[in-house]
């Protein structure tokens, strides 16, 4: 009975005396897929709290969509990096779907004369200097970007230009992968495609 209690006891203490292997940390980090949705899907969610305006509200009100800023940089910041282009494409998503849904959404970007150039032709511009100087605007649709660690929260407001009240507010998160990423090639559903060669 004795050396069966000490093979046991030799056994146990034989256990606890080997080392376990140590784990080593992954060489590669692992990619964060990208967004399952576009922009445009994302703002569908800004159009759609937008239109649920309180208080006064004519159905001929004109409305104008204005660039979407970062919120600690108002009027001079725009969305970097991975984010590039998303300010804007906000405000042409919003231009796009309120114009769908049946609201009087105006073009105030429209130049008085259409330009002719080699390769193309355009109507709007950015430069008040080729813009008609009088815009009829009664409501504008304007917001704030905040980035956070994984999406940038969108604010956006609708504004009763005559008497500044906002009239229908919304909120949502985009993420920050949405837009694509500084990187020279990715793959999107199985595609790769090149940014810069």
């Amino acid at each position: 009975m004795r050396l069966l209690f000490y093979s046991v006891f030799l056994v146990l203490v034989g256990c606890s005396l080997t080392e376990e292997p140590q784990k080593t940390p992954p060489r590669e980090t692992p990619k964060s897929p990208m967004a399952p949705y576009t922009v445009h899907q994302y703002v569908a969610d800004l159009s759609s709290q937008l239109s649920r305006i309180q208080g006064p509200y004519k159905g001929n009100a004109r409305i104008a969509v204005t660039s979407f800023y970062m919120a600690d940089g108002l009027g001079t910041d725009l969305a970097e990096d991975q984010g590039s282009g998303l300010s804007q494409q906000i405000q042409e998503s919003l231009l796009t779907q309120f114009t769908q849904l049946g609201f009087h959404t105006i073009e105030y970007r429209l130049e008085n004369t259409l330009n002719l150039q080699q390769s193309a032709d355009s109507v709007l511009s950015r430069d008040i200097n080729t813009l008609r100087q009088r815009q009829n605007i009664d409501f504008v649709i304007t917001g704030t970007l905040t980035r956070q660690q994984h999406a940038y929260i969108v604010n956006a407001r609708l504004v009763n230009t005559k008497d500044l009240r906002i009239v229908s507010a919304a909120s949502t998160e985009i993420p920050i992968n949405v837009m694509w990423g500084a990187e020279k090639v990715q793959q999107r559903d199985g595609q790769l495609y090149r940014s810069e060669y």
